[in-house]
């Protein structure tokens, strides 16, 4: 915990350091341009759902998968936001993917961030022919080729009773609460906190028009009760906000610290799009503008080291999920033949004005790391705390096993 909260840390004084210099593009008249873009990656056919050790597979969709784009440009400075609809992305395509960007719209690849929401309702990369490269290259070509002058605003919500810390002890022993028997899952109370508070960016069209409406959440994207293929809430959420606007805007969802924090499943599952698309819907009712929508980017690429003499816990797997043992044994096995001492790793800050900033985060913080971030931020407006999910046992390769519990 100590070193996970000293990284989240330096994140933040890191993006506090390096837009103190140079690298700023200001607009002053109140506007940056901003364009937005969109490929649909929904399969056609049966596939197997991610998120899941067992093979789970669907032929039905409830709420289609996208690749977004959002890409913001002031004074010859161009970033890249891209969203997912997907569990997880490798850093290898993540790498692929900005290479291909920076050929294609000249987008610097160190200014290309890409966040996975981790919807555990979708396929994974190796279903699409290319990873996905040239579905991400294609969305941001089509944001940098719409730029148009916005006006930006900011504005925090609240979604309560939503979200949950999964992690309950029963009998001196952590479990998830979704791996107790439903007669007794409501027994334990939660052992952490889950944050409700969430930051809307909007951007607005001198038409008076959302062009983009962007938000972070620290909640699993697992809410999906059923075997469709579903962008999970985040779609239902795009839906409520869209339907309350009465036309269609990129509601793009940049996933927070959750590695601990899932759906509450005792509540009906269309509340998640109520209550967070609802709050978002009051967020564009109220919000701050940014007066000055300067434009500034850091990015840092390092080395992590990874998880030091790791063990597979099998104890713990016979008692809280023994029907999984095997597919354990294995995945612990798989790991331990591509171990490395360290695995590359990006850090990267955007801050749009003197008081709004994105940081992203290449691995998945528990929600009480992402707390203490926010309550350290030089920022005013917002931090957003996004969740790159490149791959869940990227900065502890062999650590998913000690992840689950």
């Amino acid at each position: 915990m100590r070193s996970a909260l000293a990284l989240g840390v330096v994140l933040v004084l890191f993006v506090a350091a390096g837009f103190a210099g140079d690298g700023e593009a200001a607009i002053s008249n109140g506007y940056l341009n901003a364009g937005v873009g969109s490929v649909d990656i929904t399969p056609n056919e049966p596939v197997v759902l991610a998120g899941s050790p067992t093979q789970l597979k669907s032929s039905s969709v409830s709420t289609r998968l996208y690749v977004r784009a959002l890409v913001l440009s002031a004074g010859g400075q161009n970033v890249a936001i891209v969203t997912l609809d997907t569990l997880k992305y490798p850093v290898e395509h993540v790498v692929r993917a900005r290479q291909q960007i920076e050929k294609t719209t000249g987008i610097p690849a160190s200014n290309v961030i890409i966040c996975a929401s981790h919807t555990h309702r979708g396929p994974l990369w190796p279903y699409y022919k290319d990873q996905l490269v040239t579905p991400i290259a294609e969305a941001v070509a089509i944001a940098a080729r719409d730029l148009t002058p916005c006006r930006l605003g900011t504005s925090k919500g609240q979604a309560e009773g939503v979200s949950e810390c999964r992690r309950v002890i029963k009998d001196g022993k952590a479990w998830n609460r979704w791996q107790l028997e439903p007669s007794e899952a409501d027994e334990y109370q939660t052992e952490g906190p889950a944050d409700p508070e969430f930051d809307v960016l909007a951007l607005i069209g001198k038409d008076e028009t959302y062009r983009a409406v962007v938000y972070n959440f620290a909640c699993h994207a697992a809410n999906t009760r059923d075997l469709t293929v579903s962008s999970d809430y985040p779609g239902d959420v795009q839906k409520y906000v869209q339907e309350h606007l009465g036309y269609e805007v990129p509601v793009m969802f940049l996933t927070g610290p959750c590695g601990d924090v899932n759906p509450v499943y005792s509540v009906r599952g269309d509340l998640f799009g109520e209550k967070l698309g609802g709050g978002i819907m009051q967020c564009l009712g109220q919000l701050e503008p940014i007066a000055k929508p300067s434009l500034s980017i850091e990015s840092r690429e390092m080395q992590m080291p990874g998880r030091e003499h790791p063990e597979l816990k099998e104890a713990e797997i016979v008692r809280n999920w023994p029907s999984q043992l095997e597919h354990y044994m294995k995945t612990f096995n798989d790991m331990k033949l591509t171990e490395k001492p360290a695995y590359q790793y990006f850090i990267t800050g955007i801050r749009i004005g003197d008081d709004f900033a994105i940081v992203t985060n290449a691995s998945e913080l528990f929600c009480e790391i992402g707390m203490s971030i926010k309550t350290q931020s030089p920022f005013k407006d917002a931090l957003f705390i996004a969740n790159g999910y490149p791959n869940l046992s990227m900065v502890t390769p062999l650590s998913c096993i000690e992840y689950l519990f």
